[in-house]
C-alpha cells in the first residue's frame, strides 16, 4: 500500500515537471527565431575573419555572449506565460478529470488521489516550428565554420605582375640595352619595379599597388622622353656649328643642351657627356665631319628613346635586353623589314597577310611623328574630256515686277459697294 506523503510527492512531482515543460516551450517559442538570428550575425562575420585571416578565438566569445543574451531576453518577454506548480496542478486536474481534488489535497482538505503509475500526457510537443529555425541555425554555423575560403580575397585571377609593372620592365630593359642612359639611375628604376614584382600577388594588384606601377611607368616614360629631347637640341646645336660662321651661339646652345642633360631625372651615361665638347674651343676643335658624326649619333639615340617612350603608352613593343621585341604582355616580337609606306594611283594587293609586331631594333631607328617618305604628282587633266562653263540653272520666263500680289473677282454688285465707298 502507498502511503500518503508518496502519493503527494507524486502529484506534486508531476505539477512541478508539468510546470517545466509549458516554461520552457514558451520559452523555447521564442529562443529558436532569435538564435536563427543571431546565428545568421555570426556565420557573416565569421567568414568575413576566416577571409582575412584574423584570430577566431573572440569570435567564439562574442556567439556565446550573444547567445546567452538573447536566451535572457527570450526568458524575460515569455515569463508573463509562465506557470506555476499551482496553475500545473490546476490543469493536471482538467485534464484528467479529477475536479478540484489535488487542490482540495494540497490545502490539507481531503486525501491525495491514488497514484497511477502511467497517467495520461497532459500536454504534448509540437517541436516543427522551433526544430526548424534550430537547424537553420546549425546549418548556418557549419558553412561559416566549413566552407572554403578562396585564397584570392581580393578577386585577383590574374597571374604575374600587372600590365603597366611589365611594360616599365620592358622600357628598362630598353634603356639597359641602348646604353644611354646612366646606369646608376637607370638601376634604381629597376630596383622600384622589382621592389613592386616581389609583392604578394593579391597585394600587386591592390588600389595602392596599382597606382604605383603607372606611376613608375609614366615616370620612366617621362624621363626617357625627357633624355631624348636634350639629346636632341645637343645634336641641332652640332648641325647649327657646321651651318653658322660664328659658333658662339651654337656652342652657348650645346652648353645650355649639356646643363639640361646633366640635371635631368635620367640623365645620359658619362661616356656619352665626355665625348661631347665642353665649350667653344672643344666645339672649334672637332672637324665639319666629326661634329656631323656626333650630332647623328646623338639623333638616333634619341630616336631609340621616343621610340621607348611612345611604345610603352600605348602598349606596343619595346626592346628587350636580347634586342628582340618584348610587348606589354611578355611575348616575343616579330616582323620583317620596314614596308614602303607612299600614296599610289592603284590599291596595293597584299592578300590577307599576317600580323606582326614591330622588333625592338625598329624602334631605336624611328620614333612618333617621324616622316616616312613623300611623292610629288601633277593633276592629269585630259583636254577631250574637258567641260567649259555651265549655267547653273534656267529661268522659265523672264523676270518681272510691280504686279499684284492676288487678284480678287467681285461680283457687279460688290463694285458697286466699293465704288461708292471710296467717293
Amino acid at each position: 500500500m502507498i502511503s500518503p506523503a508518496s502519493t503527494r510527492r507524486f502529484w506534486e512531482t508531476r505539477a512541478t515537471a508539468l510546470a517545466w515543460r509549458i516554461n520552457f516551450a514558451a520559452w523555447l517559442a521564442l529562443a529558436a527565431p532569435a538564435s536563427f538570428f543571431v546565428a545568421s550575425a555570426f556565420s557573416i562575420a565569421f567568414y568575413a575573419l576566416r577571409r582575412a585571416d584574423a584570430s577566431l578565438a573572440t569570435a567564439w566569445l562574442a556567439l556565446a555572449a550573444a547567445l546567452a543574451l538573447a536566451a535572457l531576453a527570450c526568458a524575460w518577454r515569455a515569463r508573463r506565460g509562465f506557470f506555476n506548480a499551482a496553475e500545473a496542478r490546476v490543469l493536471i486536474e482538467s485534464q484528467l478529470r479529477l475536479d478540484t481534488r489535488l487542490t482540495a489535497a494540497a490545502a490539507g482538505l481531503v486525501a491525495w488521489p491514488a497514484a497511477s503509475g502511467h497517467p495520461p500526457a497532459v500536454v504534448r510537443w509540437r517541436l516543427r516550428a522551433a526544430a526548424g529555425w534550430l537547424a537553420a541555425s546549425v546549418i548556418l554555423l557549419s558553412g561559416a565554420i566549413y566552407a572554403p575560403v578562396p585564397r584570392d580575397a581580393g578577386g585577383v585571377h590574374a597571374s604575374g605582375p600587372p600590365p603597366a609593372l611589365r611594360q616599365t620592365e620592358s622600357m628598362l630593359a630598353a634603356l639597359k640595352e641602348m646604353n644611354v642612359a646612366d646606369a646608376q639611375s637607370v638601376e634604381q628604376l629597376a630596383e622600384r619595379a622589382r621592389e613592386l614584382a616581389r609583392r604578394p600577388p593579391e597585394e600587386q594588384y591592390s588600389h595602392s599597388a596599382l597606382e604605383a606601377a603607372d606611376e613608375l611607368k609614366n615616370q620612366t616614360a617621362v624621363s626617357a622622353a625627357s633624355l631624348a629631347r636634350g639629346l636632341d637640341s645637343a645634336a641641332g646645336a652640332l648641325n647649327a656649328a657646321n651651318n653658322e660662321p660664328d659658333m658662339k651661339g651654337a656652342a652657348g646652345r650645346l652648353a645650355a643642351a649639356l646643363s639640361g642633360l646633366r640635371d635631368g631625372a635620367l640623365p645620359p651615361n658619362k661616356d656619352l657627356l665626355a665625348n661631347l665638347p665642353a665649350g667653344e674651343i672643344d666645339l672649334k676643335g672637332l672637324s665639319a665631319a666629326q661634329r656631323a658624326q656626333l650630332a647623328q649619333q646623338l639623333a638616333n639615340a634619341a630616336r631609340g628613346l621616343r621610340g621607348v617612350a611612345g611604345a610603352a603608352g600605348a602598349g606596343a613593343q619595346v626592346a628587350g635586353p636580347d634586342g628582340k621585341g618584348v610587348g606589354a604582355g611578355g611575348g616575343p616580337g616579330g616582323g620583317g623589314g620596314t614596308a614602303p609606306l607612299s600614296f599610289a594611283k592603284d590599291a596595293s594587293d597584299a592578300g590577307d597577310g599576317n600580323a606582326q609586331a614591330l622588333t625592338g631594333d625598329a624602334l631605336k631607328r624611328f620614333a612618333l611623328g617621324d616622316k616616312l617618305g613623300t611623292t610629288r604628282g601633277a593633276h592629269d587633266v585630259d583636254p577631250a574630256n574637258a567641260v567649259g562653263p555651265v549655267s547653273a540653272g534656267a529661268v522659265a520666263a523672264p523676270a518681272s515686277g510691280g504686279e499684284a500680289v492676288w487678284v480678287d473677282r467681285l461680283t457687279p454688285a460688290e463694285r458697286s459697294a466699293v465704288k461708292n465707298f471710296f467717293k
